[in-house]
């Protein structure tokens, strides 16, 4: 199971992490703020699109959206999402609950996208691999802990630190 394969792996590197069990499915980032109470760009989404061999996890925040233009251009591919047999095999989850913690095998690559940098030494909450469970971990240890290859900038409408003040 995801869940199990996310916390051994938290626990074995010894993170400092939580993990935040709801009473039911997060539906959507919007619901995922209201029942874990923080706000959206505290909300690690993870999207995964189909690669030439394998998948592109993105992690980004969830005040952010993908810019189609910027990502073909970072990754020299037209943006496809995975049919949910795909997303299984790459991710072993299912749509809605993707954890990019403990990924199974090397066909899915890890990308954060630089919305996520405001975080890094506060938590964010990203998918425990169940549709109800989050865990709570820094951007700096979610992007260690995922084995993320590179920060990327490919996404649009977050607000930039140098914007807020």
């Amino acid at each position: 199971m995801a869940a199990d394969r996310v916390v051994k792996l938290l626990e074995r590197q010894s993170f400092t992490y939580e993990i935040r069990d709801c009473e039911r499915d997060f539906a959507s980032t919007e619901d995922s703020m209201k029942l874990l109470g923080i706000p959206a760009e505290k909300i690690a989404k993870t999207l995964v699109f189909a690669a030439p061999i394998g998948a592109n996890v993105i992690i980004l925040s969830g005040d952010a959206k993908i810019d189609a233009v910027k990502y073909e251009k970072q990754f020299k591919v037209k943006r496809v999402v995975l049919d949910e047999e795909d997303l299984m095999d790459c991710t072993g989850c299912r749509p809605g609950a993707v954890s990019p913690i403990a990924l199974p095998g090397k066909r899915a690559k890890v990308y954060m996208d630089i919305s996520i940098k405001r975080f890094m030494e506060d938590y964010v909450y990203t998918s425990g691999g169940m549709g109800n469970s989050a865990v709570g971990i820094t951007g700096r240890d979610l992007y260690e802990v995922t084995g993320c290859r590179q920060w990327i900038d490919i996404c649009s409408g977050w607000k930039r630190e140098e914007e807020s003040r």
